[in-house]
């Protein structure tokens, strides 16, 4: 009884029925060709080849013609002129489930050699189909496996893509490592771009508000001048010099020396009296006092300046 397709790609899978089919598989190899429908269909049909073929069923016997007086009560049964064809429910063979070891049909436990090169089991030795226009190719699946009819070879992973991600995520984690450190250690600092202009400053020459007084060597008086006359030219130049203003030392010393002259004359003075000698005090005049101050020529400029980063000590702007 053969099996079918399915029941004989699940012997393959199967370590307990894959010994029953006699296939020169090894274990792995078995579930390679399992796992492929095109290898299962090309050993299944060498696994065909190695069944012994049942023989045809006999065709039933057509019925002969009738004996005796013909008789019209029912049709005569019809004549056979050639041989009935046999239902093909009739000749097709029945599938068994294969549940276990015990329902392997012992026709499956014969030992086969290895499939040859090209059809397997027709005869002819050599490579690919007999005959037609496929002599020569070899049959299903020979070049993919060796020893596995149809079996696909696995696909070949892209390690070139991998080494590829593989270097660009490298570089990636490296540069992310760098700007954090960079950033982590950044040194900012002040950078003149134009440097400050100082102040600069010129002599001036300014009155300071105080007066300095001065006493020349012309008496203001004569001789035989009545004294009374002389005092009060004397007080006039006092007054016009010393009085109303600020004084610097030296002049407040002098109108004061003078003013004293003035009171001692003041005392001496008596109706009748003049000048006999003139003596040693002159005409008064006074002057503003002066000095020199710096003043600013308003030049002063600050300086410019940004802050200025350093990164990792060379990259952006570094002293």
């Amino acid at each position: 009884m053969t099996m079918s397709l399915e029941q004989f790609q699940s012997a393959l899978a199967r370590p307990d029925l894959r010994g029953g089919l006699a296939l020169p598989l090894s274990d792995a190899e078995a579930e390679l060709v399992a796992a492929d429908p095109a290898s299962v269909q090309s050993w299944y049909g060498y696994w065909l080849s190695l069944q012994p073929v049942a023989p045809a069923p006999e065709a039933p016997v057509a019925p002969g013609p009738p004996t005796g007086p013909a008789s019209f009560d029912a049709p005569p049964p019809p004549q056979y002129t050639a041989q009935q064809s046999v239902p093909a429910s009739d000749t097709a063979q029945p599938t068994v489930p294969l549940a276990g070891p015990a329902s392997v049909d012992p026709a499956f436990a014969t030992t086969a050699a290895y499939p040859e090169t090209g059809y397997p089991g027709t005869g002819h030795p050599g490579a690919g189909y007999p005959g037609g226009e496929h002599a020569g190719a070899s049959y299903p699946g020979a070049a993919q496996f060796a020893g596995a009819p149809g079996l696909a070879a696995p696909a070949r992973k892209n390690v070139g893509l991998w080494v590829t991600l593989s270097v660009l995520g490298a570089l990636l984690l490296i540069i992310a490592i760098v700007v954090v450190t960079a950033f982590a250690t950044a040194r900012t600092w002040t950078k003149v771009d134009v440097p400050e202009q100082p102040e600069t400053f010129h002599s001036e020459t300014y009155e300071t508000g105080r007066f300095d007084v001065t006493m020349d060597a012309v008496n203001p008086c004569f001789v035989n001048q009545d004294w009374t006359d002389c005092t009060n030219l004397l007080l006039a130049s006092y007054t016009a010099a010393c009085v109303g203003v600020e004084l610097t030392e030296d002049a407040t010393a002098l109108c004061t020396e003078y003013n004293n002259a003035i009171l001692e004359m003041q005392a001496q003075d008596t109706p009748g009296s003049y000048v006999a000698t003139l003596g040693t005090y002159g005409n008064l005049s006074r002057t503003p006092e002066t000095d020199v101050r710096q003043v600013s020529n308003e030049d002063y400029r600050p300086a410019e300046t940004h802050e200025a980063v350093c990164y990792l000590g060379f990259l952006g702007e570094c002293e």
